[in-house]
C-alpha cells in the first residue's frame, strides 16, 4: 500500500502531470483528411518472402486495450504474458463498456508526403476485412511481398470515421537502399504496464511513462 503523508508530498503528487514525456518517442504517420502521400513498407508480413531482411524484421500485430473514456490510456493486453490482465477483467465485468481487447497492426513505413524529405514513422491500422490492413495482406498473399513497391496512402474522414486506401504500383526494378534508415521498435510503440500497475494506468491514478500516441484510427 502506498501512503502518502504531509502536505508537500501530496501537491507534489496531484501537481503531477498527466502524461510523463519520458517515454520512447515515436513517429507516427499523420495525414489530414483528403491528403495522401507516398509510402513504402520498411518490414514484410512474414518471413518467407522474398524480400524479407532480418534486419528489418517483421510487422506486427498486437492486441490492445484502451479506456473507453479516455482513448490515450492505451496498453498492450497482458493476458497471455503475465496470466492476467485488469482490462480483460473489466471487459468480462461490463462488457458492453468497451473495454474488450482489439488487433492493430503496426509497421513502420517511410512517408514522401511532399511537404518535407521522407521519413520513416510508425502506421497503424485495425485489423479487419474492411481495413486497409486487408489490402496490404491480400497483396502480400497474391504476390509474397509488400515491402518491394511504392504504395499510394490517402485518408479519408475524421476520429473514428477514419479510414485509408492503398493502391500499389509497379514492383521495383532495384533493391531499395533502406541503409542509411533508422526504424521504430514496433513491439515498444505500445506500452505494455506490469498487472499491478494497470488499474491506476487505465485511470489515470498514477502517470507512469507512456509511449506518445498520435494514432488516426
Amino acid at each position: 500500500m502506498s501512503v502518502i503523508k504531509g502536505l508537500k508530498d501530496i501537491n507534489a503528487l496531484l501537481d503531477k502531470p498527466k502524461y510523463d514525456s519520458s517515454g520512447p518517442k515515436v513517429r507516427w504517420v499523420k495525414l489530414a483528411d483528403g491528403q495522401s502521400a507516398k509510402i513504402r513498407f520498411a518490414e514484410e508480413l512474414d518471413s518467407e518472402s522474398a524480400h524479407y531482411a532480418e534486419e528489418r524484421g517483421l510487422s506486427v500485430v498486437i492486441a490492445q486495450h484502451t479506456n473507453p473514456k479516455d482513448y490515450k490510456r492505451m496498453a498492450a493486453c497482458t493476458q497471455e504474458s503475465e496470466g492476467r490482465c485488469f482490462a480483460c477483467e473489466m471487459a468480462r465485468k461490463e462488457p458492453k463498456a468497451g473495454w474488450r481487447s482489439k488487433l492493430r497492426f503496426y509497421c513502420n513505413v517511410l512517408v514522401d508526403d511532399g511537404l518535407e524529405d521522407p521519413y520513416i514513422a510508425v502506421w497503424s491500422q485495425g485489423v479487419s476485412k474492411q481495413s486497409a490492413f486487408n489490402t496490404i495482406r491480400e497483396y502480400a498473399l497474391e504476390t509474397g511481398s509488400i515491402s518491394n513497391l511504392t504504395w499510394k496512402l490517402k485518408r479519408n474522414g475524421q476520429g473514428t470515421e477514419t479510414n485509408y486506401t492503398l493502391i500499389p504500383t509497379g514492383p521495383d526494378s532495384e533493391p531499395y537502399d533502406w541503409s542509411t534508415h533508422e526504424f521504430h521498435n514496433l513491439e515498444k510503440v505500445v506500452r505494455e504496464i506490469p498487472y499491478p500497475e494497470q488499474e491506476s494506468f487505465y485511470f489515470g491514478f498514477d502517470a507512469p511513462s507512456v509511449t506518445s500516441t498520435n494514432i488516426d484510427w
